[in-house]
């Protein structure tokens, strides 16, 4: 572990009371986490029923790949009866969407886990509504004879689904023609929570529940036709899902979650039992279908109440707020009201962040740490002109990686040791710290400056390579003006040598449009400086 504390970010102590509260336009609602845009619609909550139905909702976006970052073409993007594929740099337009209090969005191709997620009431269509989607490749395919018992396990994981003898049916019931393929995707969401379908939201008997996830498996089945197939009716089979928590403890039995692909929410069914030994473990439970299969339990919440800003500290109505786990897998989401107020929801005693973001503008993050009463944030979010931010995760090991980012003048760099400022140069934050495994860290620019180079490098602190980067493995997410670019560690990492992870540089125009230059090298010492005097001028 590391002994950082004296100059690492520590959770803020938010004061009750300071931005006014929660207030009528904010609730829960189906959003997805880092979605853009929204609409405060009725006080009762985001596209609440003051909302009218119409058919000029818009949805832009791109579809990466979560291992490497890279676009994905051809995946079908449906929403609201309307669909699109995406083009060769996984970028995608969806128009004419039949809005509503929420719409559901999902996302499919061959060869990838499907992903899914709902959204509340959509910005019109000159207000397009950004959604970026991480898609995870079919981690294991095994083909096999299903007149047989077999055992599918997913190589370097504890993941595995056991099948019994004549187990499977095609939809009507028939027997599968031929040779079965099976197909398994781990899941796991303490590395990136976005990876998970839906919005951590599971149904009750009332409004839906927040949930934390400790590790979710994909499963599905085809015969020799290509036709999909499902346990015959009375047969269960064996799942193990590999666990994935930013908890410190895994609890040794959770309620099994399948995800509704018609509704958007997960449904308890069984339960799962944690076996084996770390770090072999695995939850283990019996299931009578296939689908995404989630070991999760609801949590008790509280509420973070604020205010969202823009530049000019004006209150921004319609900006969707969102927090995340540090100390678990979940998120929670709000829109602001016409107020610009929020209160979003968030695990009781935990560690978390928030953040808002409007079309493509972003806010800074706040940190909060949360015990059993609900807080208020000692001070608006803030939207930045710059639009950007850089977010970074990584797995369990390395213990500490750390974000640094050298700013516009010389000398200048942000890191735990020097936070930097979003009022003064450097015009960088970094808003969250992470000390203990799996991150996230959050930087945010609240301005940029002209033709400058800013760079973007990331040290192991932890100086561990059991594994290092590459195996943890570490991931960065940059946010240009409402643009996704993903990076994940290129080769060349080397054991007790290469600390440093150079992951990109941005250069900036005369009117500060910043351009992203990927470096992705692995360096012994850290990159050297660009910038050679102190007189950045900024854009406002």
């Amino acid at each position: 572990m590391r002994f950082k504390f004296a100059v690492a970010a520590v959770a803020v102590a938010l004061a009750v009371a300071a931005c006014g509260g929660g207030g009528g336009g904010s609730g829960f609602g189906f959003l997805p986490p880092g979605q853009n845009g929204g609409d405060p619609g009725d006080p009762g909550g985001p596209g609440g029923p003051g909302t009218p139905a119409r058919k000029d909702a818009k949805v832009t976006g791109r579809v990466t790949n979560a291992l490497d970052g890279a676009g994905i073409a051809q995946v079908k993007v449906t929403a609201g009866g309307v669909s699109a594929t995406t083009a060769d740099d996984g970028s995608y337009t969806l128009e004419g969407i039949t809005n509503g209090a929420s719409v559901l969005l999902s996302y499919e191709k061959n060869g990838f886990a499907p992903q899914s997620r709902s959204t509340a009431a959509l910005a019109p269509a000159e207000a397009s509504t950004v959604i970026n989607i991480p898609m995870l490749p079919v981690a294991f395919s095994d083909t096999f004879n299903p007149g047989a018992a077999r055992d599918l396990a997913v190589p370097g994981s504890t993941a595995m689904v056991r099948l019994p003898a004549n187990a499977l049916r095609r939809a009507d019931g028939s027997t599968p023609t031929g040779q079965v393929t099976g197909r398994l995707t781990p899941i796991a969401p303490a590395t990136n929570v976005n990876l998970m379908p839906g919005n951590y939201l599971a149904a009750t008997s009332g409004e839906p529940a927040a949930m934390e996830s400790f590790g979710a498996l994909d499963a599905s089945f085809v015969d020799a036709d290509g036709a999909p197939l499902q346990l015959a009716q009375g047969v269960s089979a064996t799942v193990r899902i590999a666990p994935s928590s930013r908890s410190a403890a895994l609890p040794p039995t959770v309620p099994l979650f399948f995800y509704n692909t018609a509704t958007g929410l997960w449904v308890e069914e069984g339960s799962a039992s944690l076996q084996g030994t770390a770090p072999n473990q695995y939850y283990e439970g019996t299931v009578t279908h296939f689908t995404t299969w989630n070991a999760d339990q609801i949590y008790n919440t509280v509420r973070v109440n604020g205010c969202v800003q823009n530049a000019a500290g004006e209150r921004v109505a319609g900006a969707v707020v969102a927090s995340e786990g540090k100390s678990y897998s979940g998120v929670g989401s709000a829109v602001t009201n016409a107020n610009g107020e929020f209160s979003v929801p968030a695990k009781r005693s935990s560690e978390a962040f928030v953040v808002a973001s409007k079309n493509a503008e972003l806010s800074n993050a706040a940190n909060a740490t949360l015990g059993d009463q609900d807080i208020t944030l000692g001070g608006c979010l803030t939207l930045t002109s710059s639009a950007m931010s850089i977010k970074l995760t990584w797995g369990e090991r390395p213990y500490d990686l750390d974000s640094h980012t050298m700013g516009a003048n010389v000398g200048e760099e942000v890191y735990y040791a020097n936070k930097g400022s979003l009022a003064a140069a450097p015009f960088i934050g970094l808003d969250v710290d992470d000390v203990d495994s799996f991150g996230p860290e959050y930087t945010t620019f609240a301005k940029l400056a002209r033709n400058r180079t800013y760079r973007f490098f990331v040290y192991n602190f932890s100086d561990t390579y059991d594994p290092g980067q590459t195996g943890s493995p570490a991931r960065v997410e940059l946010s240009n003006r409402g643009a996704q670019s993903v990076f994940s560690p290129p080769a060349g990492e080397v054991t007790d040598s290469t600390r440093y992870w150079h992951v990109f540089d941005l250069r900036t125009d005369d009117n500060c449009n910043a351009t992203v230059v990927p470096v992705q090298k692995f360096l012994t010492a850290k990159p050297p400086e660009v910038n050679t005097d102190a007189n950045a001028q900024y854009c406002n």
